[in-house]
Order: C-alpha cells, then sequence, then structure tokens
C-alpha cells in the first residue's frame, strides 16, 4: 500500500524552482509540482490517480486547475 502524499518531495521541490519563472501564477505552479510528484511517485499515472495520492487542504482540485496552470505558463522562454 501506498502511503498518501502530503507534500511535495523536497528534491523535487529543489529541482522546479529552476522553472519558477515560467508560470505566472502561484497556485498554478504548485498544481505543476504535485503533478510531478505524482508521476515519480504514484503507480497510477492518471489526473485523478495522481489526484487520489495526494492530501489536500480543503477541496481537491479540478483536472481543470492543473491544464489551467500549464496553460497560463510563458510560451515566449527559450528553455
Amino acid at each position: 500500500m501506498l502511503l498518501p502524499i502530503v507534500e511535495v518531495p523536497r528534491t523535487i521541490e529543489e529541482e522546479m524552482e529552476k522553472y519558477r519563472e515560467v508560470f505566472f501564477r502561484k497556485e498554478g505552479f504548485e498544481h505543476i509540482k504535485r503533478y510531478v510528484s505524482g508521476l515519480i511517485i504514484s503507480p497510477n499515472k492518471t489526473l485523478t490517480g495522481i489526484y487520489d495520492a495526494q492530501v489536500w487542504e480543503g477541496e481537491k482540485p479540478s483536472s481543470r486547475a492543473m491544464h489551467a496552470g500549464v496553460f497560463e505558463a510563458k510560451k515566449d522562454l527559450n528553455i
């Protein structure tokens, strides 16, 4: 049994900071970090599986929140 993901692991947090300037909103960036954490840790790589494995304060965000986090990113950066 996999333990729930209660926070973004420190190593992922540190590496993702390199890409912070790509995302306009803090909330979108938080979703992206949780998504990457789920891709690495969760055995179920779907959005539903990734979100179900995580502990959220308050209501779980919708999959639209993840899409908004991705699509709000700056498109003109050369990274």
